[in-house]
């Protein structure tokens, strides 16, 4: 189910809004109370009215120090540095931002980052990540410079790369690689806010420990968009978070240590994220107002180790990614960001928002809630009628 239909789903339990949908295409945005609140595509959104105070939105005006990977780069690093015993500082894998203005030139380009010039070969393992690609797009994984410049000439109109270190051994469950997806809301100027139900994405293939071929991508890279090219069915390669305990009890773990250890890693996401927020958030390149809200998906890895890494993060995430099996949590996600959101705008506009159509039967059923991890004054004001969420 496409977002704009889950998203007027919700409206539809909620009579008191009137919901006009701005043009008829899968993406259109739904205008809600005669332009007081826009969901849709971040391209059209109406500025002006926003920062006036005319217009509630979906997304934040400037985000990329948080979504583009050389940004979310610099400005972890630059957190990290200040604060040597938090979070970001132990849970951020080492990463150079890269930048290649001539593809002739590679080797000048280099002398910025001799970690990886100087390293000698299948001494260390790299992943290259454009900047502002997503769906794993130019994405290589190297253990020399060789492998690193045959990347950069097929993707040669790419200028801006991140190049992290790869996290060689992931924690593995029946044989393959997995990251988490957790989808994190922040509202207004700032609350952030964590689904309680995480995605697990698998690889389509078996891992290869011993790093022979890191061309092999599909035993490398968890995105769901390669799930057509590996060997393993969606409903296999989509899990929920809590669904691992069990599959881990099935590779010989106590169903104790199990639990205990999956609700760490939960533990420890949502510090991650937290303090990932806040760290962007005093940055000019994410800068929040009240009267707007946008959902994010961040991808986490967990080692065998049991540390949990932060990866990258993701505007309008893919709610279809869940499959089938899965949809509920989707539904309930979007049902949670109508609690948080669209129900307290009803009360500031006057309006008695609705228990959503308890008595229709068509309330949403779900098992996930939002966790808040963040909750600051940014002290970001509207130059106009200074609406606000609550």
């Amino acid at each position: 189910m496409r977002r704009r239909e889950l998203v007027l789903a919700a409206f539809d339990r909620r009579p008191e809004w009137q919901v006009t949908v701005q043009n008829t295409d899968c993406d259109g945005a739904i205008i809600i109370d005669n332009d007081l609140f826009y969901w849709g595509e971040y391209e059209g959104i109406d500025w002006e009215r926003v920062h006036a105070g005319q217009q509630h939105a979906c997304c934040y005006c400037f985000r990329k120090g948080l979504i583009r990977k050389a940004h979310l780069c610099h400005n972890t690093k630059k957190w990290a540095a200040k604060h040597p015993n938090g979070w970001l500082a132990k849970s951020v894998p080492e990463a150079f931002i890269f930048e290649l203005d001539d593809i002739d030139y590679i080797e000048e380009a280099l002398c910025d980052v001799p970690e990886v010039r100087d390293m000698p070969d299948g001494s260390a393992r790299w992943i290259a990540k454009p900047s502002i690609t997503n769906q794993a797009t130019g994405i290589c994984i190297f253990d020399r410079v060789s492998h690193l410049v045959t990347a950069l000439h097929a993707n040669e109109d790419l200028r801006e790369w991140v190049l992290q270190r790869y996290i060689e051994r992931p924690l593995l469950v029946g044989k393959r690689k997995f990251h988490l997806r957790a989808y994190v809301l922040c509202v207004g100027s700032l609350k952030a806010y964590v689904y309680s139900q995480v995605l697990a994405l698998f690889a389509g293939q078996p891992y290869d420990t011993e790093l022979q071929d890191l061309g092999n991508l599909d035993a490398h890279l968890t995105n769901t968009c390669r799930l057509g090219e590996g060997e393993v069915e969606e409903e296999q390669a989509v899990r929920l978070l809590s669904e691992l305990p069990l599959m881990l009890q099935g590779e010989g773990m106590s169903a104790e240590d199990a639990e205990h250890r999956i609700q760490q890693v939960s533990i420890d996401m949502q510090a991650i994220i937290g303090e990932c927020i806040d760290a962007v958030s005093g940055e000019l390149t994410f800068f929040t107002l009240p009267n707007c809200f946008e959902l994010f998906g961040f991808d986490l890895m967990v080692d065998d180790s049991w540390r949990v890494w932060l990866l990258e993060a993701n505007a309008e995430p893919d709610l279809q990614q869940t499959g089938d099996r899965l949809k509920p949590v989707v539904e309930g996600l979007v049902e949670g960001i109508m609690h948080l959101v669209v129900d307290p705008l009803a009360h500031s506009q006057g309006h008695l928002a609705s228990e959503p159509a308890a008595e229709s039967g068509c309330r949403v059923k779900t098992d996930g809630f939002w966790v808040q991890v963040l909750d600051k004054e940014q002290g970001r004001h509207l130059g106009g009628s200074g609406m606000a969420f609550q």
